[in-house]
């Protein structure tokens, strides 16, 4: 008997994409894979004209982290054009050729169901299905935590990972609420079995168990305030491990690691690192941009967090909810700030313990990623 094939599909376009899909591909295959045929697929790379859009889409990506206010008026423009029907307009006219070629790329694979956590992605997808596979099952995990103008309405399941950003999809992107689910949030297995301590990882890094450890970092381009925060970090007389996660930007890791640093602090600059959540743990706090998914890693590691910089309304929501509502930790745009805040942990360390405490009630045993799977293996009609 052949079994139906669920297509995962990745995109660059920032990093938390990547771990959403991920994280829904690992608990497919752990709770269905002997019932499906679950493929991983990196969907942009399937041509030069594929390719060619992703790259553009990772340009942007990292204009909206590194021009100030740019992600603000992309967002305000989309709005302002009409949302999702600009969507439409953009990419049946101007983004033609590159739809084309990921739908010609799905064609290729002719799945059952097609994941996406990539509003670009989704739209081809339901343009595929329209078009050619009207059976095809088209599933969103869309993994901010918000409902941004661009995500398209028309057709799918829609998931999204908090009431309010549902509640966003159904009453102002008028999707149609019988086709929105939402779940808890994911967690890759990795992290999801992670359950080493701080001291633990403190030791596997070689990292002062005595000292107050902070690291900063800003998702995967470090294009946010990672080298200002690190520059003003490393002036305190305090004593202090330093962390700072230069991701794939070779220039900010050249940058760091040509750095003099004072005796009292401990530096440790380091590139793109995949299983960065682990010094999550091992830190007192992580200073970062509000990117949904380093947050989250963040958070599932019982770590509060400062959150220095969001670029557009994506990433302030994610500040609203982490910092806002749940209170997992600060939000404090000035470098000099965060030096002197930073300062007074290293003094009173208890003055994060609240924080850190409301961490912990994100339960990594209630994994939304496993809650997909079961909509998805529900969709498809389960096991007859």
């Amino acid at each position: 008997m052949n079994k139906k094939k669920i297509l995962v599909t990745f995109i660059e376009s920032g990093f938390g994409h990547i771990t959403s899909a991920r994280a829904i591909s690992d608990r497919l295959k752990a709770k269905y894979g002997e019932r499906y045929d679950v493929q991983d697929c990196d969907i942009m790379k399937d041509s030069e004209k594929t390719e060619e859009f992703e790259r553009f889409l990772t340009r942007q990506t990292q204009a909206t982290n590194k021009i100030h206010g740019y992600g603000f008026f992309v967002f305000g423009i989309m709005e302002t054009l009409g949302g999702e029907s600009f969507l439409k307009f953009t990419h049946k006219t101007i983004f033609k050729s590159f739809v084309n070629a990921t739908i010609e790329a799905f064609k290729n694979h002719a799945p059952d169901c097609i994941v996406s956590t990539h509003y670009f992605i989704t739209f081809c997808a339901v343009e595929y299905k329209k078009r050619f596979a009207p059976d095809c099952l088209v599933v969103t995990y869309n993994p901010d935590n918000n409902v941004h103008p661009w995500w398209d309405n028309r057709d799918g399941i829609f998931i999204t990972n908090n009431v309010y950003a549902a509640e966003e999809a159904v009453k102002r992107r008028k999707f149609n609420g019988a086709n929105i689910r939402t779940v808890n949030f994911t967690a890759r297995d990795d992290i999801a079995a992670c359950k080493e301590s701080k001291e633990f990882f403190r030791e596997k890094y070689g990292i002062d168990k005595n000292a107050f450890c902070v690291i900063v970092a800003d998702g995967g381009y470090a294009l946010g305030k990672c080298k200002k925060v690190t520059d003003e970090l490393l002036k305190t007389k305090k004593r202090l491990t330093l962390i700072s996660v230069a991701g794939k930007n070779q220039k900010v890791y050249d940058y760091f690691i040509s750095k003099n640093v004072n005796d009292n602090i401990d530096f440790i600059p380091l590139p793109f690192m995949r299983n960065v959540y682990e010094l999550y743990r091992a830190a007192d706090v992580f200073i970062t941009k509000a990117g949904p998914n380093s947050v989250l890693d963040c958070v599932l590691m019982n770590t509060p967090v400062i959150i220095d910089y969001y670029p557009h309304p994506i990433e302030k929501a994610t500040k609203k909810l982490f910092v806002d509502k749940y209170a997992c930790g600060e939000y404090i745009k000035s470098p000099k700030k965060i030096r002197k805040r930073v300062e007074e942990f290293i003094d009173n360390p208890s003055l994060l313990s609240e924080y850190a405490k409301n961490t912990k009630k994100f339960n990594k045993e209630c994994n939304g990623a496993d809650e997909i799977a079961d909509i998805i293996d529900e969709a498809l009609g389960g096991e007859k």
